[in-house]
């Protein structure tokens, strides 16, 4: 299997590169950078087998990027990809040790096929000094917010090989703290921080790695449509709270624990069953038994409806449509699209909001955590008292449905609240 490392400053090609190669058999996306300041330490740790080098309009200004990798670590094949490539870009570039240029024009089946065509060579020498499987896993969890304990038992390991395993991390990272490895993960792209693995009793059962399954909160009067969406949910192995008690919900000891996505599937709904963790920014999926009309589409779009699924596509649409929900995610059903997008332009103001809107203070704590600053060094930077950003930080955990530094860090990358350029540079690059 190849080992790519993804660069490109334009977020939605970057993500969208990652995603697919990510999704092929042979290529293993090791990391996604926004620009050559980050590139060059997520090459040096992870000795990937080829980067990916998205040379946009100015394929030229990729020259020294490619110059220096190609410097430090000859056997890394480079690729760049672009839109327009003049005659002087092409003698300059021919200087950097690229191995390949691909226009835009050919496509992601184009660039596919170089990549493969790259990866049946010689293989680079060395191996690197990345993050193993192991310490991935334990990366991820982190972020997510879990501590120490937890993580040994989910990964039924002991808690020391636990603590051996993140000082590993902090040393390759160059980390001082979680918060401060979340943050250098995030900016070299190491970790997908929306999401966390579960561990599962046995390797058929495991979850795509990086995959957090999300908590099922089913709410709607008993029904056998109720009933087939419950029985759906367990058969995939999703954990699943019957909420009977709209008031309830956020007292509840699943809602206060639970550190994943949690997506309540609302079948039927009436006006009272909106309410169960509406307040929370829980996102949902309805499950209707008839016809939806446009009145019901917007109420449902100002309530955190992200998927639409008829009754009689339980079995088959159901989970899809929570994935995508619990990402974020707006699924439209192609017969019934139109339910979704006039309620848009005619209630834009109501719909909620994808990310929490934080104030110009909890920006300003974010961004200090983002820097690895504590709570003391933080109130002498914005000049205000350590209660004060005690407070700030509190209301910042309690927006982002987080209880550390940590997975708040990892929120906030994974909602855009932060950039990877936001993160703490490089020791060694200083």
């Amino acid at each position: 299997m190849s080992r790519i490392a993804v660069c490109s400053s334009d977020q939605l090609r970057r993500d969208a590169l990652a995603a697919y190669l990510s999704g092929l058999p042979d290529f293993s996306v090791v990391g996604r950078v926004v620009d050559g300041h980050h590139l060059i330490p997520l090459v040096d740790l992870e000795r990937p087998h080829i980067v990916l080098i998205d040379g946009e309009r100015s394929p030229g200004q990729a020259g020294p990027t490619l110059q220096q990798v190609h410097a430090r670590h000859p056997s890394v094949r480079l690729v760049l990809v672009y839109e327009k490539l003049s005659a002087e870009d092409l003698a300059g570039l021919q200087a950097t040790g690229v191995a390949a240029v691909v226009p835009y024009a050919h496509g992601l089946g184009g660039l596919v096929s170089v990549l493969r065509g790259l990866a049946t060579g010689p293989v680079p020498n060395g191996n690197g000094v990345g993050l193993t499987a192991r310490q991935r896993e334990i990366l991820l969890l982190v972020a997510s917010g879990h501590q120490v304990s937890e993580i040994a038992a989910m990964l039924d390991i002991s808690p020391g090989t636990v603590e051996n395993h993140k000082r590993r991390v902090y040393a390759k990272l160059s980390a001082t703290s979680a918060a401060h490895a979340v943050a250098r993960a995030a900016s070299l792209g190491i970790i997908d921080s929306t999401s966390a693995p579960q561990p599962a009793p046995s390797a058929e059962k495991r979850r795509p790695e990086g995959e957090q399954a999300p908590l099922a909160v089913v709410v709607g009067y008993a029904s056998p449509v109720l009933d087939r969406v419950v029985t759906t949910l367990i058969r995939h192995q999703l954990a699943v709270v019957r909420e009977h008690c709209p008031q309830s919900a956020p007292q509840v000891h699943w809602a206060r624990s639970h550190r994943g996505p949690v997506v309540r599937v609302l079948v039927d709904p009436t006006a009272e069953h909106w309410r169960v963790g509406g307040t929370l920014g829980w996102s949902a999926v309805m499950v209707h038994d008839g016809r939806v009309d446009r009145h019901a589409m917007g109420e449902a779009l100002t309530n955190g409806v992200l998927a639409l699924v008829h009754a009689d596509h339980v079995e088959s649409r159901l989970m899809p449509a929570m994935h995508l929900a619990a990402g974020g995610y707006m699924v439209m059903d192609p017969t019934s699209s139109e339910l979704f997008t006039d309620p848009m332009w005619t209630w834009p103001a109501d719909l909620p909001p994808l990310a929490p809107q934080l104030t110009a203070r909890e920006h300003d704590i974010l961004r200090q955590i983002g820097r690895n600053q504590t709570v003391r060094q933080t109130a002498r930077v914005l000049g205000i008292a350590m209660k004060t950003v005690e407070n700030a930080q509190g209301h910042l955990f309690s927006k982002l449905g987080v209880h550390n530094r940590a997975a708040a860090l990892a929120k906030a990358y994974a909602l855009g609240l932060l950039q990877p350029t936001d993160a703490v540079p490089d020791p060694g690059l200083s």
